[in-house]
């Protein structure tokens, strides 16, 4: 059975030979544990979800603010240069450029998530988020170590050029996606549930950590495509 890329590629050989995804699978395993054990609500759920979102965006701001001055430039003049413009462009006006983009990310990532957290969080409709349970803060903590290594791990053999920066600036809103799903279906379902008195949060919580688990996986593979398969066309596929 041909499994579609890039979910062909996840076999042992590519866990051995990608340890940020091993780690990353790691995490969200004992995320899962985490979960069952301490029989969390659904809302403790998606406060995870919801704070690997904004380490992944704060992944994403480092990364915009580290790239390669020179190759940016470099970009930024051949485009210039094609228009019929200087190709020469100061290093002022790309550091301006990299702070522009990253703060517009950060003020528009950081309202979508603003509103998810007072829709998770304040609204009570998922049930409470217990913050004073250690095996929450845990979870984050596993998860911003992985994109913390991961990030380290693949830096060096990244091109980090306007390319690379425009990537790092749109592959966050992909996790918006299945988290306005979540939302909407799970409340749909929970309240649905609830109203014939019926415990609908498992099953929410089973479908909702699947979803995130697989996106997870698509994304890192996506992401990290061109350095670790450098041969191999990319063929998107959806979360």
């Amino acid at each position: 059975m041909e499994l579609p890329a890039p979910l062909a590629r996840i076999l042992p050989n590519e866990l051995a030979a990608n340890p940020p995804l091993l780690s990353l699978l790691v995490a969200n395993i004992a995320t899962i544990v985490l979960a069952v054990v301490g029989n969390w609500d659904l809302a403790s759920v998606l406060f995870i979800y919801w704070a690997q979102s904004i380490i992944i965006g704060i992944f994403a701001v480092v990364t915009i603010l580290s790239a390669d001055t020179s190759l940016i430039g470099a970009d930024i003049g051949r485009a210039q240069a094609e228009a019929g413009g200087s190709p020469i462009i100061g290093r002022p006006f790309i550091v301006f450029y990299q702070l522009l983009l990253a703060g517009f990310f950060c003020v528009h990532y950081g309202l979508f998530h603003w509103g998810y957290y007072n829709f998770i969080v304040d609204s009570g409709l998922f049930g409470p988020v217990n913050f004073s349970d250690a095996s929450i803060w845990a979870s984050c903590a596993l998860f911003f170590a992985n994109h913390l290594y991961s990030y380290l791990y693949h830096r060096g053999g990244e091109v980090r050029g306007t390319t690379f920066v425009t990537k790092a600036f749109f592959e966050p809103y992909s996790r918006i996606v299945p988290m306005h799903l979540t939302i909407l279906f799970g409340s749909t379902i929970a309240l649905a549930l609830g109203f014939f008195n019926l415990p609908g949060t498992l099953v929410v919580l089973v479908l909702f950590l699947i979803l995130k688990t697989r996106m997870d996986i698509v994304q890192h593979l996506n992401k990290h495509h061109e350095r670790l398969h450098p041969d191999e066309p990319l063929r998107l596929i959806a979360f």
